[in-house]
C-alpha cells in the first residue's frame, strides 16, 4: 500500500502539472478520466488514446520507480523496506527449517536483474497477467518473474 499511494501521487503530481502547463481548466474531468482512469460512455476514442498513454507512461514509472528501489536503494521498496523485506539473487533455495530457507549466492541484485524483475511484473499487470499469483505454485512462494529473474524476496537481517 505504501508503494502504491507514493506512485498514485507521482502519477497525480506529474498529470496534475501536464494539466497546469497545456492550460486545461476542467481539473474534475481531466482527473476522473486520467488519474482514476473512470471510462464511461461519453469516453471518445481520442480520450482512451490519451489515457493509453497515460497508463503506458505510468507503467514505465512505476518500472524505474522499482528498478532504482531494487538496484539503488538496497533491495527495497520502501512499502518493502517497512515489511522488512528486500530483493536478493537467488540461483537456488533449499528449505532448512520451517519458514527458513537457504539463499544461494543471496547477493544484492544487479541493475540488468532488477530491471528484467520490473519490466516482467509490470507489464504482466498490464496484460491482465497477474504473474503475482504464481506464488502459490512454485517452491517458497517465489513469482515467475523472480524465477526468471534469478530472484527472491526475503526478510531482512535482524528483522522478526
Amino acid at each position: 500500500m505504501v508503494d502504491f499511494f507514493i506512485l498514485f501521487f507521482i502519477k497525480a503530481t506529474i498529470i496534475l502539472s501536464i494539466m497546469h502547463l497545456s492550460g486545461i481548466k476542467d481539473i474534475s474531468k481531466f482527473a476522473m478520466h486520467y488519474i482514476i482512469e473512470e471510462i464511461d460512455e461519453d469516453t471518445s476514442m481520442e480520450d482512451l488514446q490519451k489515457m493509453m498513454i497515460v497508463a503506458l507512461i505510468y507503467r514505465l514509472l512505476v518500472c524505474f520507480y522499482e528498478i532504482i528501489c531494487i538496484w539503488g536503494a538496497g533491495g527495497a521498496t520502501p512499502g518493502k523496506f517497512l515489511l522488512g523485506l528486500r530483493v536478493v539473487t537467488c540461483e537456488t533455495s533449499v528449505l532448512i527449517a520451517p519458514s527458513r530457507v537457504l539463499v544461494i549466492p543471496s547477493s544484492n541484485v544487479s541493475m540488468t536483474t532488477s530491471t528484467v524483475r520490473a519490466l516482467i511484473k509490470n507489464f504482466s499487470i498490464a496484460s491482465f497477467f497477474p504473474a503475482f499469483i504464481t506464488l502459490l505454485f512454485f517452491q517458497h512462494n517465489r513469482t515467475a518473474y523472480d524465477i526468471v529473474a534469478g530472484t527472491i524476496v526475503v526478510r531482512r537481517n535482524g528483522i522478526r
